[in-house]
């Protein structure tokens, strides 16, 4: 490590030269000058750097001390590539050695340095939690090629999946640690579903990890080998994309204003998984009882899904359940078009219709409309059968949910009857980031983004680095984690 002396006058001279080229009186294009003085800059904080090393390394330091339960002592130095914001710059300190007899040099050694300074694994945290936050937002390469775009460096990608493996291994840590909202409104508003995210399946990773064939294959190789072994023609139930459902929920509270309205959404939040639904309503149940679950009035709104509403009564019974308006109103919409064509002002007048009886709590009528429908159509004639099919699913469909429709009661009260907002956080927690064209993910490492996307959308990064920044530092791992594959279940 260069002396305290010698990296300020590194530092002095940086700035003489960004001084000197801001100060030049050649002719020049601004672009010339940002191109060149940014790079001045970055020089400028690499040498800030340094000296601010130097300067914490010449502090009075114990040379023996406790850790994790040893004894430690520091001994020779060593200097490896510390990665920050400014670019690389050399590092040298003296790392700890056990005091124990017959410790060897090529046991494991302490950084105690480096824990005081927060270093993650060779970089500092403000990188790490960047390339994690660009990650979150866009593809690896992206995220690898916008850095190297403003910091004219950029990690390896192989680091970028460990950076973005040990900030979002704790994401949901802090998530769910996080306390209520102590500006929060009266009524509380759940609502969950679900969206696909594409994974690598469990034969396209064995076909990964085999060894590459040397040499370039001519496009006539390719086309005989492609004949030679065809793909099968996909059966019902079988999708392209490998899907593995995101289970997904988002909380928020309505807050009655000074005109006596319900205001909101007031701070919403999002939480998703890939485990399970349950284990989504495991992680919903405590978000909820945080925010008041129990003590004040709650709605949860989904959509059709069986599956959902079990959950709901197992998890919140005291909630009032309300089927999704929009997913209903288009099983109105494919009724009516089993009896009145597709576009006709009949077609539409007879959805309106139908909608406000729903709006008025008229369900009985609704029903009774559709089993004349149905008891009109024949049951022998061309399309006819289809068009029983539709309608007989669509009754059972409102028979089914009757009890989920207080919509009447809802909008008397200002309340939401949509899932509008659990729909938004399915495309930009999930489709957005996670169900891009081509991609094939590993389960964990999608995991990891999913939660720094819930984090994201939810506003909470700011918090989320602070958070960072008052624990242990960030433990990279030596390599990213290995892909866990996923298969769809064939339908049966």
């Amino acid at each position: 490590m260069p002396s305290i002396e010698s990296a300020h006058a590194d530092v002095q001279s940086a700035v003489a030269e960004a001084v000197q080229w801001a100060n030049a009186g050649e002719a020049r294009t601004l672009w010339e000058y940002e191109t060149r003085a940014w790079a001045l800059m970055l020089a400028l904080g690499r040498a800030l750097v340094v000296l601010f090393l130097a300067r914490q390394m010449s502090r009075p330091r114990a040379v023996r001390y406790e850790y994790a339960g040893g004894r430690w002592e520091l001994a020779e130095s060593r200097t490896t590539t510390l990665a920050t914001r400014f670019g690389r710059v050399n590092f040298t300190r003296r790392v700890g050695r056990r005091r124990t007899r017959g410790s060897s040099r090529r046991a494991k050694a302490d950084l105690p340095i480096d824990r005081d300074l927060g270093l993650c694994g060779g970089f500092s945290p403000r990188v790490v939690m960047g390339i994690a936050r660009l990650c979150a937002q866009m593809s690896f390469a992206n995220a690898r090629a916008t850095w190297l775009d403003i910091y004219e460096w950029a990690p390896a990608p192989r680091a970028v999946m460990r950076m973005v493996d040990a900030a979002g291994g704790v994401a949901r840590q802090f998530i769910e640690e996080l306390p209520a909202p102590e500006d929060d409104g009266e009524v509380l508003v759940l609502q969950v579903d679900a969206g696909g995210a594409p994974m690598v399946s469990h034969a396209e990773f064995e076909r990964r990890r085999k060894p590459k064939r040397k040499g370039q294959r001519s496009r006539e190789d390719r086309r005989e080998e492609r004949a030679a072994n065809p793909k099968p023609r996909r059966t019902k139930g079988k999708k392209s994309k490998n899907a593995k459902q995101a289970f997904t929920a988002v909380l928020y509270t309505l807050r009655r204003g000074a005109d006596g309205q319900l205001d909101g959404p007031v701070n919403k939040r999002v939480i998703s998984t890939f485990e399970s639904h349950e284990a989504l309503f495991i992680w919903l149940d405590r978000e909820a009882r945080k925010r008041g679950y129990g003590e004040k009035r709650t709605l949860f709104l989904a959509d059709g899904s069986e599956h959902i509403w079990r959950l709901q009564q197992r998890f919140f019974p005291a909630a009032e359940a309300c089927l999704d308006w929009f997913h209903l109103a288009e099983y109105l919409w494919k009724a009516g078009r089993s009896f009145h064509r597709e576009g006709s002002a009949a077609l539409r007048g007879w959805v309106k219709q139908q909608k406000q009886r729903l709006r008025e709590a008229k369900i009985d009528a609704v029903l009774d409309e559709l089993r004349e429908r149905l008891a009109a159509i024949p049951r022998t004639g061309p399309g006819n059968k289809g068009r029983r099919e539709r309608l007989a699913q669509v009754l059972g469909y409102i028979e089914n949910h009757r009890t989920r429709m207080p919509y009447a009661k809802f909008i008397a009260d200002g309340l939401d009857i949509g899932s509008g907002a659990v729909e938004g956080a399915i495309r930009n927690v999930v489709r957005v980031r996670l169900d891009g064209p081509g991609a094939r993910w590993g389960l964990k490492r999608a995991e990891h983004v999913l939660h720094l996307r819930c984090i994201l959308v939810s506003g909470l990064w700011d918090r989320f680095s602070e958070h960072i920044e008052m624990r242990d530092a960030l433990a990279l791992a030596p390599e990213p984690e290995p892909a866990e594959p996923h298969t769809v279940r064939s339908a049966a």
